[in-house]
């Protein structure tokens, strides 16, 4: 009885095998190129950008202004991110930056309701 168990698992191991090997002989390989480059970003400051935060009464974020936006920028799009103590994003919100004489504070809204509370960093970017 031993002796045709072991038959019949071995039976069964091939079987298996030919499946894997019928399913594996369906998937095709093809060749291609992966390649790295390095490319010069060039963006409308080198300097860093900070913020502050308007809150109201209810201690919700209302707005953030970016203060000191090189003229430069005008017309980039300021991207927000609100983030909290996990660095986890907890709001979000863009505007354009308009055109101005100097250095411009840009005001971004729209972060909907957002505790000032737990408000520990902002992610600030600008993309054309």
């Amino acid at each position: 009885m031993k002796r045709l168990t072991n038959i019949f698992g071995l039976g069964l191991i091939a079987a298996l095998l030919s499946v894997g090997v019928a399913s594996a002989s369906s998937l095709s390989l093809t060749s291609g190129k992966l390649t790295a480059g390095s490319a010069t970003v060039n963006g409308c400051t080198s300097s860093s950008l900070t913020a502050t935060r308007n809150v109201d009464n209810n201690g919700d974020v209302t707005q953030v202004n970016v203060l000191s936006v090189p003229q430069a920028c005008a017309g980039e799009v300021l991207a927000v991110t609100l983030a909290n103590s996990s660095h986890t994003s907890i709001g979000n919100a863009s505007a354009i930056v308009g055109t101005c004489t100097g250095g411009c504070t840009a005001t971004v809204t729209g972060f909907g309701t957002v505790s000032a509370a737990t408000v520990t960093a902002y992610a600030l970017s600008l993309t054309e």
